[in-house]
């Protein structure tokens, strides 16, 4: 596009500085909007899977009836030890998952929470800040609260930043919290505890220990992982089934998909911005072509082409999106922070969706210039004037 179009769109916009925050702002809005159902989103899918990509095992066992880890079928644990022998496997665990009831100790009232029962020394999960409690998880009603957790389970860190410890009931028994992770909540979840299978066993007197719901296995590194699992499969027969840890993240993700309509709100959230920012840039570019028409009946009348004139617009359109793109970045930055604080749920800006939402913003305003300039193409200067 000759420059001059990009001085003469700069001048008919600033003409009349209203309008052009007007237009601005309906940029602005539509960016923000992007951004903050794109983001929500896609924090949520994240959030919900964060225990699922924290394992760090090779292999992981599961019963077939399982269609989240959040609400697991349970399978033999005699299975999951079959596996130990097979070439390769060098540690066997197993993680017990189980929704308990936490009594907040100031008010007494109850709140679900998810245990994981897991061995502290082996845990085949990346739990940041879990090495200082290993041995002190040993102990009997030794727990680990997660850091993360919402807070209506009461002032919890500030006890234990002060005390150390704090003595709380779980399923109407008393346990003792000696510390906190940093893992993170999901939508399934409004806080997670950890301790040792023993310990989580004792929550739930009724359980058999035989019964594990999720298995975990390790591999030498460099060994074949789907040679492994081939001769794993004949071992579980119809009681369990074997899978990668890629395919459990990707069979949560499924799951939270089919069964809650996170794509379909999100997405209409964000829908319904890009239509908002169309609009509005639709409006002014329309009115900006309406208001000038002499000017550019004059500039055909003195040899300038359409497609000169039409430069001219799709200039205003791309001054627009950029204007209006950076405050509704900065904007929806300030609400990540403000999401993650209200719902204790991390949500962060990614290259990949800030770099969508630019090129979003792009062509909805490419769009409103493209149906604008339908005037400078019927426009006859004779008419005109």
């Amino acid at each position: 596009m000759p420059l001059s179009t990009f001085f003469i769109a700069w001048a008919q916009l600033t003409h009349q500085r209203v309008k052009l925050l007007v237009a601005t702002a309906g940029v602005v809005v539509a960016v923000m909007l992007m951004l903050v159902q794109l983001g929500i989103r896609e924090g949520a899918m994240e959030n919900s899977v964060a225990i699922a990509r924290r394992i760090t095992a090779d292999l992981v066992v599961v019963s077939p009836r399982t269609k989240t880890i959040f609400a697991s079928a349970t399978f033999p644990r005699s299975l999951l030890y079959r596996t130990g022998g097979i070439s390769g496997v060098t540690d066997v665990g197993e993680m017990y998952m189980a929704q308990g009831r936490f009594r907040n100790p100031w008010d007494k009232l109850e709140f679900p929470v998810s245990l994981y029962g897991i061995n502290p020394e082996f845990p085949m999960m990346d739990l940041p800040g879990l090495d200082p409690f290993i041995q002190e998880l040993r102990l009997t009603d030794r727990i680990l609260f997660d850091g993360l957790s919402r807070k209506n389970y009461g002032p919890v860190m500030g006890y234990l930043q002060e005390q150390g410890f704090l003595d709380v009931e779980v399923n109407l028994r008393k346990v003792r919290l000696i510390g906190a992770i940093n893992v993170g909540i999901s939508i399934n979840t409004d806080g997670n505890l950890y301790m040792s299978p023993a310990n989580f066993l004792r929550l739930f007197p009724e359980r058999s220990p035989g019964s594990v719901d999720v298995g975990l296995i390790r591999l030498e590194p460099g060994t074949d992982r789907e040679r492994v699992r081939q001769q794993i499969e004949p071992l579980l027969n119809s009681e369990a089934r074997v899978m990668t840890r890629e395919e459990l993240v990707d069979a949560e993700i499924r799951f939270i998909r089919e069964n809650a309509p996170i794509d379909f709100i999100f997405g209409m959230g964000a829908a319904v911005g890009f239509f908002v920012g169309f609009v509005v840039v639709y409006q002014i570019l329309y009115t900006e072509v309406t208001n000038h028409l002499p000017q550019y009946a004059t500039l055909k009348a003195m040899g300038f082409s359409d497609g000169y004139l039409l430069c001219v617009v799709f200039w205003q359109a791309m001054i627009l999106s950029i204007l209006g793109y950076f405050p509704g970045f900065a904007l929806a930055i300030w609400l990540y922070g403000v999401a993650t604080e209200a719902i204790q749920m991390q949500f962060h800006m990614t290259t990949e969706r800030a770099s969508l939402v630019f090129g979003l913003t792009i062509v909805m305003c490419c769009l409103s210039a493209s149906m604008a300039i339908s005037r400078i193409r019927s426009a006859d200067p004779a008419d005109v004037f």
